[in-house]
């Protein structure tokens, strides 16, 4: 009887773990789907834009991508650093020196032309924006005047 007995307590408990498996494979699956959502957020494949009231907005419609550059300013001297500072809209009052990181949007094209530049020591996209500078929109400066302006 005490066989008997113990069989039938072995067999509960196979039974009891087969009963489990689903439960355990839905939470698997649950786990995956919640981690796949929030890589995701963080690296959307489309270009997230920044909010509409923001200046770059507009770069964002028009089909712009935001990069972050690694720039190396003490290879580009001192004429091409002006230069460089005047294309990516930068204060002049700003001191490159060494390597550094600034934020840009460019069309793919000219994202290309930037990443074979030299003195450029990596192009990295930013889907997420996150690296995006909340800039206001100039106050005397409408949509309509901008598309005007550019045309």
């Amino acid at each position: 009887m005490g066989e008997k007995k113990q069989r039938a307590e072995k067999r509960a408990v196979q039974q009891r773990r087969r009963a489990r498996r689903p439960v355990y494979a839905l939470l698997g699956c649950a786990a995956a789907a919640a981690c796949a959502y929030a890589y995701r957020q963080l690296y959307p494949l489309e270009q997230r834009c920044p909010p509409p009231d923001d200046r770059f907005h507009e770069h964002c419609v028009e089909g712009r991508k935001h990069y972050q550059i690694e720039i190396d300013w003490s290879c580009l001297g001192e004429k091409r650093t002006k230069v460089m500072r005047m294309a990516l809209g930068l204060a002049d009052g700003d001191s490159e020196r060494g390597v550094g990181m600034v934020p840009t949007w460019l069309t793919e094209e000219n994202a290309e032309i930037v990443r074979v530049s030299p003195c450029i020591r990596r192009l990295r996209l930013d889907t997420a924006c996150r690296y995006c500078v909340p800039t206001p929109r100039p106050a005397n400066v409408t949509n309509a005047d901008a598309r005007a302006a550019g045309a």
